[in-house]
């Protein structure tokens, strides 16, 4: 799903559309040499030990990112609910002290903060990793 959902600037390849490299249903034709970048993205359901099958992205129609102490949820722009699963791993992430930022295309990001940090903080912290990816200044 990481290859539909998520803009990928360094292969010009926009959110929601697969990318050149991406075979649908069997996945990345170039994963054994895929570029640095490719690499970098560090998907929080691969990431975690006991992850649910359902928590899977393309079972949830979520995809996690972890950004230090940050998780970011991309969704998928058909996904109109929010399955239990999901409520339960977000609290999950609340009580681990993870701040989370929910973002689906063309809404305003939902933002939850733990102690850490303020909103304005979190989505400045997201920016800056996102330009630290795609090599913008």
């Amino acid at each position: 799903m990481c290859c539909k959902l998520i803009k990928i600037e360094w292969m010009d390849s926009p959110a929601g559309e697969y990318c050149k490299e991406c075979d649908p249903g069997i996945g990345c034709k170039i994963y054994d040499n895929a570029p640095e970048k490719c690499l970098l993205f560090k998907c929080a359901y691969n990431q975690m030990e006991k992850a649910s099958i359902n928590m899977r992205p393309d079972k949830c129609g979520i995809i996690f990112e972890r950004l230090d102490d940050i998780i970011i949820g991309t969704i998928k722009p058909e996904l109109e609910t929010i399955s239990n699963d999901i409520f339960k791993q977000l609290e999950s992430f609340k009580n681990e002290g993870f701040s989370f930022v929910l973002y689906k295309k063309g809404q305003k990001p939902y933002v939850n903060t733990t102690g850490n940090y303020e909103k304005h903080e979190i989505l400045n912290k997201i920016a800056m990793e996102l330009k630290r990816i795609n090599g913008s200044t």
